[in-house]
């Protein structure tokens, strides 16, 4: 687990205890059975949480790869200077390739 996810399962566990520490300051017993069962399972929980931090993530550099290739193509448009081109196509090209993999990585964790 990356430290990122570390972090998210902590606070996912401290909002949880957070409100079963509110359920019993008023009173609401059904839902602190409610809470105490989802504490329960909670390792099912940090583990559809982690998941959904490594899709955002790979759906990030997904946009942002996207980002680049529109910059550089309008680079491209705009650019007169064939060694300059050429050295474009080839970062598009790169891009391209990493695009490829993320959306691998995409399907991959996708249900």
């Amino acid at each position: 687990m990356t430290n990122a996810n570390r972090q998210a399962a902590e606070q996912w566990v401290n909002d949880y205890l957070d409100l079963y520490n509110y359920a019993v300051r008023i009173g609401d017993a059904e839902w602190q059975q409610e809470i105490v069962h989802t504490l329960g399972s909670k390792e099912a929980h940090i583990r559809e949480l982690s998941e959904h931090l490594v899709l955002r993530g790979l759906w990030l550099r997904f946009d942002a790869i996207n980002r680049k290739m529109i910059e550089l193509y309008e680079q491209l448009r705009d650019n007169r200077d064939a060694v300059d081109g050429e050295r474009l196509r080839e970062k598009v090209w790169e891009l391209k390739r990493q695009r490829v993999i993320v959306a691998n990585e995409i399907r991959a964790h996708r249900p």
